[in-house]
């Protein structure tokens, strides 16, 4: 049931160097870009960075890598198509990639789409020489590699063309409009056990946002702990049917928050992320354990609640 899509995407820079993808840092970049602006909502910049993130998790590429320059395309296009180019602009200056150049050599070319494109072994010689050709044609002796990318990119077949990352369709931001179902109005239809949790501060619910509509929750694990009594050190024995019972309150609040966006906004299936931002100092304080040495026990711990789930996640988020 738990898709855990932060830790299937890799990047990697324009100097080849590979690493994991890592949606935290990017929402801090956005987050800075928006405060340069004088904009200090920082839901815009979550939004901006969990649509990123789930258009590459949605991309048709067998192996989950882009390059940070698609990162920060992706980035600049939803800003502009959301109504911030101001932002775009700043955060395009400030995440500029290196301005390292290269040859349009044919085994360099060959290279460098290698490690930058998932491309059939069989076709990379092909568009090497389309990617080559047209360099020489347009009388270019050198340049960034982002451009032979592109260029590559442009002469891919229809076949690899459709593993390009789809942007997410987002709405233009406005002040009137940022939610499509408010996080009061949906408290009001929850069951008697979710809201009591969410009276507990156990579950928080922020609503379904204008600018990336998704379902996100926030599960008080601690908090969670202390509403049933219990006390550390815990077992996951212990845990198994609280959790379940959890499982089945966060299922009434995705089930309400995904019909009441079809209702108010023509919004279906939309995609569900939950975080649980006390699961470190749960992990030490109830479990004496290390973080991060215990995250993947931690997640392993937590699987009866998304199981107890009738939807599966895009995302849960253990800080």
């Amino acid at each position: 049931m738990i898709k855990l899509a932060d830790t299937s995407i890799m990047l990697t820079s324009s100097e080849g160097i590979a690493s994991a993808f890592d949606p935290d840092r990017l929402q801090s970049r956005i987050i800075q870009s928006f405060l340069a602006a004088g904009i200090t909502e920082s839901y815009l910049a979550d939004d901006i960075s969990l649509a990123v993130e789930f258009s590459l998790q949605k991309s048709k590429r067998k192996e989950k890598v882009f390059t940070l320059s698609e990162i920060n395309n992706s980035v600049v296009r939803i800003l502009k198509d959301t109504g911030f180019p101001e932002i775009a602009a700043i955060f395009l200056r400030s995440n500029a990639c290196s301005q390292l150049t290269i040859d349009p050599e044919f085994n360099t070319i060959k290279k460098l789409l290698q490690k930058h494109l998932g491309v059939n072994l069989n076709s990379i010689d092909e568009l090497c020489g389309k990617v080559v050709s047209a360099a020489q044609h347009l009388n270019i002796t050198n340049a960034a590699p982002e451009l032979f990318i592109e260029l590559a990119k442009h002469y891919e077949t229809e076949e690899f063309a459709s593993e390009d990352i789809e942007a997410v369709s987002l709405d233009t931001w406005e002040e009137d409009n940022r939610w499509l179902v408010k996080a009061k109005a949906l408290e009001q239809e929850l069951a008697v056990s979710a809201r009591s949790l969410i009276d507990a501060k156990v579950i928080r619910l922020i609503g379904v946002s204008g600018m990336f509509p998704s379902i996100r929750i926030f599960f008080m694990i601690n908090e969670f702990c202390r509403f049933h009594g219990l006390t550390g050190p815990l077992t996951e024995m212990v845990l198994i049917p609280y959790l379940f019972s959890a499982g089945k309150a966060i299922d009434n609040c995705i089930a309400t928050t995904g019909r009441l966006a079809a209702e108010q906004a023509g919004q279906k299936d939309l995609p569900i992320f939950i975080t649980i931002p006390d699961m470190s100092s749960f992990a030490a304080q109830m479990l004496d354990a290390s973080w991060p040495e215990v995250e993947k026990d931690c997640r392993e711990m937590v699987t009866p609640l998304c199981n107890s789930l009738s939807r599966p996640l895009f995302k849960l988020k253990l800080s």
